[in-house]
């Protein structure tokens, strides 16, 4: 009985997750106790970072991040990022007209690479 609970479960995930791509987009979105990561393109989403390091590979993502991140790791080309980073955090970005809009109490150690790109202290 548990087995057929667990299938039906699954079942509704991954018709959930379907559903969630109706917006385009195309990837994958992990969210882990120590990470969120999201490639591919085109997801329009907010998520709460409560501590974690976040990576964002690929192109036209726009992604809300509330709470505070420990690290942005952003690879690619006309993604968007909102979000509150560590004091002593770690922002890596790289690739094509990227936009960081970021807040901090401290002065994160920036790694910028690439053209074109729009990041602003809030």
């Amino acid at each position: 009985m548990l087995a057929l609970r667990t299938i039906a479960l699954a079942g509704v995930l991954v018709c959930t997750a379907h559903g969630a791509m109706a917006d385009n987009a195309v990837g994958e979105i992990t969210v882990d106790k120590d990470q969120i990561a999201i490639s591919g393109n085109g997801y329009v989403r907010s998520f709460p970072c409560e501590g974690r390091r976040v990576f964002i590979d690929g192109t036209q993502h726009n992604i809300t991040l509330t709470g505070t991140c420990a690290s942005l790791e952003m690879n690619g080309a006309e993604n968007k990022v909102a979000l509150t980073l560590a004091p002593k955090a770690v922002m890596v970005v790289a690739g094509i007209q990227q936009t960081v809009n970021w807040r901090s109490t401290g002065e994160p150690e920036q790694r910028i690479s690439g053209v074109g790109h729009k990041i602003q202290r809030n």
